[in-house]
């Protein structure tokens, strides 16, 4: 007869005021660590101590927020970190996040820090979420990741890719999980940048997970001739889309990203449409259209 087992979850202290946060950072001697769960109501009152940092980030604090939210919030050691007298070197943006989105979570915290070693804190290199993907073997990691981005802006509803807001790591894993057929659009994205470059990958692999859910067999046509010009007839609408981003990159040397999938989109449509095209004209404030 087997017996199960119930395993219990780890009962770290949860201390309610500032009083019992320090006496809990000042037990010993020298800095220490220890694993809390903080709730909203402390988080508020230790940014009373946050006397002295860097700007506030709102965009940061709203993407920790988001992940609070959906409680896919990490216990991952990135730490809290306080001086000697209790005041805040690094942390605030998890603070202001713990507070705004009325939750508590479970972190590291260190007190009893020189106050002198904020300056070398978060001076490494950012872990960015093409950096997460690479670490867990995903092939094109980054040109996913920039996929990724802008497929999360489109549900979003930024048809203009103007705001400023990102998905968090766990957001972009969670919308690959969504959609495993962004892969797909790396691939391809790559394979016709290769043979046509003047269009960047994350662009290309956008327009194509965007154009593959309206038809596939057409999409797989569409990117074959789009990277090799083959067999288009005269104001063919991707002889159009091909001339119009080679003229004006060398004229200008930079287009603006949306702008490359509104010609995608556009370009596509007019396909779909079985619609010539003589040039491709698409006005610079205009949203990118829906694929047809």
């Amino acid at each position: 007869m087997s017996v199960a087992l119930a395993v219990k979850s780890p009962a770290y202290p949860a201390p309610k005021t500032l009083k019992e946060l320090d006496t809990l950072l000042t037990g010993g001697r020298g800095p220490s660590a220890h694993i809390i769960v903080l709730h909203p109501v402390l988080a508020t009152r230790l940014l009373r101590r946050n006397t002295r940092n860097r700007n506030l980030r709102p965009a940061a604090v709203e993407n920790y927020v988001r992940d609070i939210e959906a409680g896919t919030w990490p216990l991952n050691g990135e730490a809290l970190k306080f001086d000697v007298d209790g005041n805040i070197l690094d942390g605030q943006h998890r603070l202001h996040a713990v507070s705004k989105a009325g939750a508590p979570v479970t972190t590291l915290i260190v007190g009893g820090l020189p106050a002198e070693t904020q300056s070398t804190m978060d001076s490494g290199m950012r872990r960015t979420t093409a950096d997460a993907l690479a670490l867990a073997d995903e092939p094109n990691a980054a040109t996913v990741a920039s996929i990724l981005r802008r497929v999360w802006a489109w549900e979003q509803g930024d048809r203009k890719f103007a705001r400023r807001a990102n998905p968090t790591t766990t957001e972009s894993r969670a919308l690959l999980l969504k959609h495993p057929e962004i892969r797909r659009s790396a691939e391809i994205a790559t394979r016709t940048r290769a043979a046509f470059p003047h269009i960047p990958q994350s662009a290309l692999g956008t327009a194509h997970f965007l154009v593959n859910a309206v038809d596939p067999d057409d999409c797989a046509w569409f990117f074959q001739r789009l990277a090799d010009g083959a067999d288009l007839s005269p104001r063919h609408p991707i002889l159009a889309l091909r001339s119009r981003v080679t003229s004006e990159r060398a004229k200008e040397g930079r287009i603006l990203w949306a702008r490359h999938l509104s010609y995608l989109i556009y370009s596509w449509n007019a396909v779909r449409e079985d619609r010539p095209l003589a040039r491709l004209l698409v006005r610079p404030d205009a949203p990118v259209p829906t694929p047809k």
